[in-house]
């Protein structure tokens, strides 16, 4: 089994990008002098939601693609769902904390980022029971 260098890379990335969504949430509240109790404005509801929603759906896609490495799955579909997923978040936060603040809101790149977040979420998930099929009831393994 080799070391899963390529989930290390993706997960290396991802928890840059939520440092760098943790310092948004921190910079504003700093800015309005935001505790708990007070109620946030919309610029620090916003960064909170794009912090909260990376939070929320890149544990499970981590742990899919850690796996499927240390299965010896292909390495260049394990990159590959790496890089889908990590452009979508990039576009959905950048939607959320950027694009949509504008005069003309656009969210295009938050439906995309989303698209793009879940297709790598679900071809992950389903490339468990695939391998499986493929490898060990197929007589690979």
């Amino acid at each position: 089994m080799a070391l899963p260098v390529v989930s290390l890379l993706v997960t290396s990335i991802a928890a840059l990008l939520q440092l760098f969504l943790t310092f948004q949430v921190i910079k504003r509240r700093r800015a309005e002098q935001a505790s708990i109790d007070k109620s946030p404005s919309v610029d620090l509801q916003r960064a909170i939601r794009a912090h909260g929603n990376f939070t929320e759906v890149t544990p499970i896609f981590l742990i899919l693609i850690i796996l499927l490495e240390l299965v010896d799955s292909f390495l260049w579909w394990v990159g590959g769902l790496g890089i889908l997923f990590l452009v979508g978040r990039v576009l959905h936060a950048r939607s959320i904390l950027v694009d949509e603040v504008a005069a003309e809101p656009r969210f295009q790149n938050r439906v995309r980022g989303m698209v793009m977040t879940i297709t790598s979420i679900g071809l992950a998930a389903v490339s468990g029971p695939v391998f499986i099929a493929w490898f060990i009831l197929g007589g690979q393994g």
